[in-house]
């Protein structure tokens, strides 16, 4: 097994960290690439800025959905309700 491969398991939790981890790593990378191309003056420059921002933004949908999935946000959400939310 590589870095870049998946968990090969059936357990949900498993796969939902794997896929947290691999958004993370690609926002990471988009982060990166962004910080090292905003400092280009040309059209080229800006435009390989522009793309690395984009997908910055794609990969950091791609980890709030992840995020979401993992920790089953609407479960918690109506835990919390039903126990008084603020209330308590």
């Amino acid at each position: 097994m590589t870095a870049y491969q998946p968990i090969g398991t059936d357990s949900r939790e498993v796969a939902e960290i794997d896929a947290l981890q691999r958004a993370l790593r690609g926002l990471r990378h988009w982060a990166a690439a962004m910080d090292t191309r905003k400092h280009h003056e040309d059209e080229q420059g800006r435009r390989l800025y522009a793309t690395a921002a984009r997908l910055h933004d794609e990969s950091w949908a791609d980890c709030l959905s992840a995020a979401y999935r993992l920790f089953e946000i609407d479960a918690i959400h109506a835990a919390w309700l039903e126990t008084g939310g603020r209330a308590n």
